[in-house]
């Protein structure tokens, strides 16, 4: 895990309890240098004891504090997650980075949660033991069964090595082809109505189908390639303990206790290199889980200034902005309290003006600014306190109506809520349930027309009652009546209205246009 890419808490947790995994590997040594000691030299059972039973607290102790260390893991994680998704630029997150965000916070995250009591265990105990107990082997059968055990231990980890890169090799695909997975669900879930109607309920699940046996066959090129490996692997982790036995077979057996001694210490200091070869696949899981972490935590953010500039009202202003493809020097002056409409041909960048206005981006040349101050000099708590926003798609979430409407201002009432609701003319979808404004809205508002849809989230614009109301064909859904109706109540609200429409314009009376000439054909 790279530091740059984790909290600064969560650095420190990790290092502490890396420490304490290289605490136990130590108490764990002497333990077994004590029994050999023993062994070979007849030393009383006291000393020998006395290092197992602080060997045994020491990995409690380790173990237990890895699992609360990896709790608040990932408690740090998510935090930062968090953070990242309060200031990554909006363009960012396309179908497939949305994906990637599912991934993370649903599969990643709880990962890396298992790293302090399980991944650090692993690699911090298997380089260690050997290395302490080749100390111990030294000490209690001399210099000479050392080197040679060492030199056991060598060939095996180079064969380990070997192993691990095959292994590696082959499950190179495996986590794009997951990601590639998991994008696929995405669409399908999201798309499931106009994937059934356009292709039919047989072939609505192609492309997904299709990803899932691509996952499949990468994930069974894994599987194919970890036999050989695991074989290999575990053949190393054998050759040192094998080869002491050749080694005493060949030369006698002179001292049958320091023999024995000497087959302890081998034996403890080449099992972590058997934990390491069946490590493996776990090894490139987390390596693919740290880099789907990093490419979330490290999207592309908005700069933001320690604190907000100061401004005088919510006069907006386009100096010379350009945001390619769609927008070329474009300016535009919105007084306080003006009723604005932008208009021009599909694809002339009507949705990215309102959205620069807001600052979901920075335009690549130009400025925008709200009461004199750049967007730039804004913090995004204090520029969104001027906004509000209905998206041409409405966001209904499950939940009720009061609970969705309610997202617009979370200390209103359930009469400031329904006053929003009639203001949207959602009188007709109130009555017809007793439970009012707490009916349930279904799974993503599927208990509600487009049009109610719609309605629900001007009525959620409604409540918030910011300066400006940003409005993306947010009546396109409604019935001629219904448009009137509404168009008539957000008029009479004080503050500004930006207006994107292609219907009914004289319905808003603007009295500021802003027109967009659309692409330049290509030559």
């Amino acid at each position: 895990m790279t530091a740059p890419l984790l909290p600064a808490a969560a650095k420190r947790r990790l290092t502490r309890i890396s420490l304490g995994w290289a605490l136990v590997a130590v108490a764990e040594a002497v333990a077994y240098t004590a029994l050999a000691a023993a062994l070979a030299h007849g030393l009383p059972p006291g000393p020998v004891l006395g290092a197992a039973g602080a060997a045994v607290a020491t990995t409690v102790l380790v173990s237990r504090s890895g699992y609360l260390t990896g709790a608040r893991l990932a408690g740090d994680l998510y935090d930062a997650l968090g953070t990242a998704f309060a200031r990554t630029k909006l363009s960012w997150f396309t179908e497939a980075n949305r994906a990637l965000v599912g991934t993370v916070a649903g599969r990643a995250v709880p990962t890396l949660m298992s790293v302090p009591a399980h991944q650090l265990q692993t690699f911090v105990l298997s380089p260690l033991i050997p290395l302490l107990l080749l100390v111990g082997i030294g000490i209690v059968n001399g210099p000479s069964s050392m080197l040679f055990v060492g030199a056991l231990l060598v060939v095996s980890f180079l064969a380990q090595s070997v192993a691990q890169r095959a292994l590696a090799r082959a499950d190179a695909a495996r986590g794009e082809a997951e990601q590639t997975a998991a994008a696929a669900s995405l669409e399908f879930v999201d798309h499931l109505e106009l994937l059934r109607t356009a292709a039919g309920p047989d072939r609505a699940a192609a492309r997904l189908t299709a990803a899932w046996r691509a996952q499949g066959a990468a994930l069974s090129r894994t599987n194919d390639a970890a036999a050989p490996a695991g074989l290999v692997s575990g053949l190393a982790g054998a050759l040192p303990l094998a080869g002491v036995v050749v080694l005493l077979a060949v030369t006698g057996i002179e001292d049958p206790a320091a023999a024995l001694a000497l087959l302890v210490l081998t034996g403890r200091a080449a099992a972590p290199l058997e934990a390491l070869a069946l490590a493996g696949p776990a090894v490139n899981d987390l390596r693919t889980t740290v880099r789907q972490y990093g490419a979330v935590v490290t999207a592309p953010a908005l700069p933001q200034p320690a604190r907000s500039a100061p401004g005088n009202g919510h006069r907006l202003e386009l100096a010379q902005v350009s945001h390619p493809p769609v927008l070329r020097e474009v300016s535009a002056v919105i007084p306080e309290g003006a009723r604005v409409l932008v208009t021009g041909p599909t694809g002339s960048g009507k949705s990215t003006l309102l959205q620069l206005l807001m600052r979901f981006d920075d335009p690549e040349e130009g400025r925008v600014t709200l009461g004199g101050t750049p967007l730039t000099e804004l913090r995004d708590e204090d520029l969104a306190a001027h906004f509000a926003y209905v998206p041409q798609e409405p966001i209904v979430f499950d939940g009720t109506l009061a609970e969705n409407i309610r997202l617009g201002d979370p200390s209103a009432t359930d009469d400031d809520v329904l006053e929003a609701a009639r203001t949207a003319r959602l009188d007709a979808v109130v009555s017809r349930s007793p439970d009012g404004i707490h009916q349930q809205a279904g799974h993503h508002g599927n208990a509600l027309s487009g049009g109610e849809r719609q309605r629900v989230a001007l009525a959620r614009a409604l409540l918030k009652d910011a300066p400006v109301l940003i409005l993306d064909e947010a009546t396109s859904a409604l019935d001629a009546t219904t448009e009137r109706q509404v168009v008539a109540a957000l008029r009479q609200r004080p503050g500004t209205i930006v207006a994107v429409t292609h219907r009914h314009a004289e319905l808003w009376d603007a009295t500021e246009v802003i027109t967009l000439p659309g692409r330049a054909p290509r030559a």
